[in-house]
């Protein structure tokens, strides 16, 4: 991407790419960062470095397009405040349990309470759905599990814990956890594993290992937050809602046509009866990228942008993360009041299986 009229990619001392060797996926994903998993989020050790280059502890920051949380879970950990919106159900509720405070000594008993009673079945009918992705044993276990779900305190804890399972415990290949289009109902050949593989017809294994696992990463993270900072979480539409005041604004706006955000969790949807608003999503793969689509996409962040800097003060930063190869976002800055200050280029060198491939994203800096 050429540079734009006097705007230079910025030649600072400021780390932004990291290899396998320098950044372990063990560290990419600490403690809340893999209660469950969500494509397209920006790793937390970029987050953490652009916290500490454009903002102060104690501020308030907004993710106008928080998805699975990770500037609000950085800013708890980097002494800061942080409000996070979003218009998918899922998101705001993976974002809830990830921040919010615990007593640590009822959340573990109702942990392992619930621990201890999974394997309990129900009578109760599958939707379709369900019937459709799930082997007949998995269902029940599955549904089995949502029942209790109102007898414990830390229900939404359980609910991030049941999406988990649902994921893997779908019929489908091992390889293709991210993208199924079809239930795999017999005997295949695994890329990942190289040899032939079934898929699962039981939950039970997964419940009891992503509850102890919750368990631990909640308590983790516990450990590392700062104290007496709290992060907000709204849902709903970012280009309409009152918002503010903040103190800067850090996100990784969705990319045009790349992914569709309620479908990648539909299992959650289904399952926990979440409120399903994918006709606001902006920039969803099914929406493609012709250039009506491309204008519906600028137009929709523009005005998310427009309506987060009115609760912004005079040049605070506003630093967005995102693959431009389209050259929008110099426009889009420009149409939202926003002057571009700097733009940084940083390499993605870890992607995997399908989107697997060089790739680069910028770290965009406007005032």
């Amino acid at each position: 991407m050429a540079p734009t009229q006097d705007v230079l990619y910025a030649d600072i001392d400021l780390e932004l790419s990291w290899s396998e060797r320098d950044l372990p996926e063990r560290e990419r994903t600490r403690h809340v960062h893999r209660l469950h998993p969500y494509l397209g989020k920006f790793i937390p050790q970029l987050v953490e470095v652009l916290l500490g280059r454009y903002f102060s502890p104690g501020q308030h920051v907004l993710d106008p397009f928080a998805g699975s949380g990770t500037t609000l879970v950085q800013s708890l950990e980097s002494g800061l405040d942080a409000t996070g919106v979003d218009v998918a159900a899922f998101n705001c509720l993976l974002m809830e349990v990830k921040t919010r405070s615990y007593n640590p000594f009822t959340l573990e008993g109702d942990l392992r309470a619930a621990h201890a009673r999974i394997g309990e079945t129900t009578d109760e009918r599958p939707s379709p759905f369900v019937r459709r992705w799930y082997a007949p044993q998995a269902a029940r276990e599955l549904l089995g599990f949502r029942g209790l779900l109102a007898d414990y305190e830390h229900a939404d804890v359980l609910r991030v814990i049941l999406a988990r399972a649902a994921r893997s415990a779908r019929r489908t290949t091992h390889f293709d956890l991210d993208f199924p289009r079809e239930p795999q109902v017999g005997p295949y050949w695994c890329h990942k594993h190289r040899r032939e593989c079934r898929p699962v017809d039981t939950a039970a294994q997964f419940l009891r290992r992503y509850t102890l696992d919750t368990l631990a990463r909640l308590k983790e993270f516990s450990r590392v937050r700062a104290r007496g900072h709290a992060a907000t979480v709204i849902h709903g539409d970012v280009r309409h809602l009152p918002l503010g005041p903040f103190d800067g604004v850090l996100t990784s706006p969705p990319y045009p046509g790349l992914i569709d955000y309620h479908e990648q969790h539909r299992y959650a949807y289904e399952l926990l009866g979440l409120d399903d608003r994918r006709e606001l999503e902006l920039g969803a793969a099914a929406a493609g990228t012709s250039r009506a689509a491309l204008a519906a996409y600028s137009d929709g962040i523009v005005a998310a942008l427009r309506n987060a800097r009115k609760s912004l003060s005079k040049n605070a930063p506003v630093v967005i993360v995102v693959n431009d190869r389209r050259e929008l976002y110099p426009e889009i800055l420009d149409r939202a009041g926003l002057h571009l200050e700097e733009r940084l280029l940083r390499h993605v060198n870890r992607r995997t299986g399908r989107r697997a491939g060089e790739y680069f994203e910028e770290v965009l800096i406007a005032r």
